[in-house]
C-alpha cells in the first residue's frame, strides 16, 4: 500500500522520495548452510504471526496481498520507488544481517539506479554490514546523501542512543541552511503521538524516560534548525504514524515494509504541488 504525502516546501525543485522499513527480510538460497537455512525458515515462520499481530495492533489491512513473502514485498516495493529520485530504508531491512540476506538485497538493488540513504534499525548491526554493496552506508553512523537541493541525513538511533559525535555532525549539516531530511530508525516522542506509541513500551521510543541527555539534545537541535529540517522519516513501530514534533517538524513513520507498506512524497513549491 502506498501512502501519498505532498509537502510544501519553497525553493525546492519538485522531488520524490519514497520512504520504507521493517522488511525484515529472512532469506536462504543454496549457498547456505542447513544452520543458516534452519534460521531463515524459523524466523520467516515467526514473522508469519507477529507481521499480523501488528498489523491487527496498528488497524491497518492484513489479506492475501499482505501476506505474500517479506521477499516479494521488497522487491515489489523496490520497483515502485524506481520512479523516485530518491529511496529511504528506514532500518529493519534485514530480520538478522547474513550472506543470504545481503546477496538477495544485492540482486534485488543490482538495477536500482536512484539514491538510497538507508540506516540500521535494531535487528541489524554496523559493524555487520559489508563495505561495499548497495547498501554499505548502513555500516556507517552518520552520513549525508546529497542530492541537487536536498540533503538526507541518516543518523543511526537503532539501540535508543545516539552520541555527542552524531550530535556534533548534525549541528553542522544543518547550519548549513540546506534544506534536509532526516532519517532515522526509532521514532521520537512527543505530544501528538505520545497516546499512540507510549502504550507499545520504552522499546520503541527514542526518548524515553531518563534516556541519555545525548537524545534530548538530538531533539533540540532539530527544533533549533526547524526552518531546515523538511521532516524527520523513521520506522520500527510497524504501524503508520504522523506527528508534528517541537519547533513543528513534521515526523513520518512509515508502517511495516514485510507487508507491502511503503511511503511517497511528493516535496516542492506550492504551486508545483497543485
Amino acid at each position: 500500500m502506498i501512502t501519498e504525502y505532498k509537502i510544501v516546501c519553497n525553493g525546492i525543485k519538485k522531488k520524490v522520495i519514497y520512504h520504507f522499513s521493517d522488511s525484515h527480510l529472512t532469506e536462504y538460497d543454496s549457498l547456505s548452510t542447513p544452520e543458516e537455512t534452519e534460521k531463515a525458515k524459523n524466523a520467516a515462520e515467526a514473522w508469519e504471526r507477529v507481521r499480523a499481530h501488528f498489523a491487527l495492533h496498528g488497524g491497518e489491512p492484513y489479506g492475501e496481498y499482505e501476506k505474500r513473502s517479506p521477499a516479494y514485498h521488497f522487491r515489489t516495493l523496490l520497483e515502485i520507488a524506481k520512479d523516485g529520485d530518491a529511496l529511504v530504508l528506514a532500518g529493519d531491512t534485514f530480520d538478522y544481517v547474513s550472506a543470504a540476506n545481503i546477496r538477495y538485497a544485492d540482486e534485488c538493488l543490482a538495477g536500482f539506479d536512484k539514491p538510497i540513504a538507508a540506516v540500521c534499525g535494531n535487528h541489524e548491526s554496523r559493524r555487520a554490514i559489508p563495505s561495499d554493496g548497495k547498501l554499505a552506508e548502513m555500516g556507517k553512523d552518520f552520513y549525508v546523501v546529497r542530492l541537487e537541493d536536498i540533503n538526507i541525513i541518516c543518523v543511526d538511533n537503532s539501540q535508543r542512543i545516539v552520541t555527542a559525535e552524531q550530535n556534533k555532525a548534525l549541528e553542522d549539516e544543518l547550519s548549513s541552511g540546506k534544506k534536509a531530511l532526516i532519517v532515522i530508525h526509532v521514532p521520537i516522542v512527543c505530544e501528538q503521538n505520545e497516546r499512540k506509541i507510549k502504550p507499545s513500551g520504552v522499546y520503541f521510543q527514542f526518548n524515553y524516560e531518563n534516556c541519555p541527555e545525548e537524545n534530548h539534545e538530538f531533539i533540540r537541535i532539530i527544533e533549533k534548525h526547524s526552518q531546515n529540517v523538511i521532516a524527520v522519516l523513521a520506522g520500527h513501530l510497524h504501524f503508520s504514524n504522523y506527528a508534528l514534533l517541537p519547533g513543528n517538524v513534521p515526523q513520518f513513520v512509515s508502517s511495516q515494509a514485510i507487508v507491502g507498506n511503503i511511503n511517497r512524497y511528493i516535496i516542492g513549491d506550492a504551486d508545483e504541488l497543485l
